[in-house]
């Protein structure tokens, strides 16, 4: 995440905005579970097992849209 979802104010690291004071722990967390399902999908892909791949990609996408999400469903479905 680059920006605060409050304020869109650029973010660094920290587990709350610098400006608005906004905590972005859950955000963060929910963040990282996507790309593990993304990746999860990818290597389900690449070992053939589509079904797999739809149903990790499908996951992610429900937390977090992504350009490769939509990429690896499109290729699995």
């Amino acid at each position: 995440m680059e920006r605060c979802p409050g304020c869109r104010a650029r973010l660094a690291d920290d587990p709350a905005c610098p400006r608005c004071g906004c905590d972005l722990t859950l955000v963060r967390r929910a963040e990282t579970q996507a790309y593990r399902l993304i990746r999860r999908a990818v290597c389900a892909w690449l070992e053939g097992n589509h079904q797999a791949a739809r149903s990790c990609a499908g996951e992610s996408l429900a937390i977090e849209r992504s350009r490769l999400g939509r990429a690896v469903l499109k290729c699995v479905s």
